[in-house]
């Protein structure tokens, strides 16, 4: 059996009910801190669904569509960047322009 780890969050009521199904399951477990294996119960669980949605048993409800596409975010963020930018830099561009154009006419009339 492999060893990886894997960690995730759990609502409080899920691992509950985990927890209670592992002491029903496995009351003999007590020497652990929760009274019986969790990663065990939690693989027999795992175990149960996967063969489940295999034969058609259970089906998944189809997930909730996503409001926004990540790149749609991303794009959002850049376009607003970009105006926030242009909005910087276009008073400074026009204090640039008179300066130059000033320069320049100094320039020639000497």
């Amino acid at each position: 059996m492999a060893s990886t780890s894997l960690t995730f969050r759990c609502p409080d009521e899920v691992l509950e009910a985990i927890d209670n199904l592992g002491k029903e399951r496995y009351p003999g477990a007590t020497n652990t801190t929760h009274g019986y294996d969790r990663s065990k119960t939690l693989i027999d669980i795992m175990r149960a669904g996967l063969a489940a949605l295999s034969d058609g048993s259970v089906v998944l409800p189809s997930p909730a569509e996503v409001r926004q596409q990540p790149s749609d975010v991303r794009q959002e963020l850049l376009d607003s960047l970009e105006q926030r930018i242009v909005e910087i830099i276009k008073p400074l561009r026009a204090e640039l322009k008179a300066e130059l154009k000033a320069e320049l006419l100094g320039e020639s009339a000497a």
